[in-house]
């Protein structure tokens, strides 16, 4: 089977994020989000937009800005009281570039955008308390990107082997080492566990065997930055 198309599901997941922020009330968009707690509902949105808007015209992170945080608020920032239909807007006449991008890289690259978008969907859906955004082939997309990058954190640490059972979907990632873990569930908690929107505890709360201490004092280690794991469970 051919890789799914990374900007049409961008398109798609954009599409529902716009929904989102154009049904909630002006109290609704100032509240703070859980997943980001610096930042309010409009702020995400400022982030996902501001984040097209520089990658269109390749304005990235300073070289010591270690994960981009310096550069993800300067995108809020700069968007801080716009109001929501012009951050909207500005979203629409940078996407088609941005999802043509997503198609141009290749489903790699592509599938990183689509993972961040639906996270950050995500946090502000259960900020306001509404249901999970879980379509089936977005959550697939986003546990592609982020389960490839724990697999390069065990390869690095030469820590060994983990299979990430999914319904019908099973994935194994890293690489050789002395340690092995296996852990299974739904793809959606499997999804917002390994992109660090689940507490260690909660993250125990999966089907797992083998390892489950070093991988998470690994994924503790690794997940850093506005990536952290949270400390306190993230209940959505």
């Amino acid at each position: 089977m051919s890789d799914p198309d990374a900007g049409e599901i961008y398109e798609t997941t954009r599409l529902r994020f716009a929904a989102t922020v154009l049904a909630a009330s002006t109290d609704e968009l100032a509240t703070f989000v859980p997943a980001a707690p610096e930042w309010r509902v409009r702020d995400v949105l400022a982030h996902v937009v501001g984040l097209a808007a520089d990658l269109n015209a390749q304005r990235f992170p300073a070289g010591d800005d270690i994960g981009g945080s310096a550069w993800s608020a300067q995108q809020v920032a700069a968007r801080f009281d716009a109001p929501i239909a012009d951050l909207l807007a500005e979203w629409d006449r940078e996407a088609p570039a941005f999802e043509d991008g997503l198609r141009l890289f290749g489903y790699e690259d592509g599938c990183h955008f689509v993972a961040d978008l639906h996270a950050h969907h995500q946090d502000v859906r259960g900020a306001l308390g509404l249901s999970r955004d879980d379509d089936a082939l977005t959550v697939h997309v986003a546990l592609d990107h982020y389960l490839g990058y724990v697999g390069s954190l065990l390869a690095e640490q030469s820590w060994g082997s983990l299979v990430v059972e999914t319904g019908d979907e099973t994935w194994r990632v890293g690489g050789d080492g002395p340690h092995s873990a296996r852990v299974g569930g739904a793809p959606f908690e499997v999804l917002r566990a390994f992109s660090a929107r689940r507490s260690p505890s909660q993250i125990r709360e999966l089907d797992w065997s083998g390892d489950v201490d070093g991988l998470l004092a690994l994924l503790s280690a690794g997940f850093t930055g506005g990536y952290a794991l949270p400390t306190d469970a993230l209940v959505e």
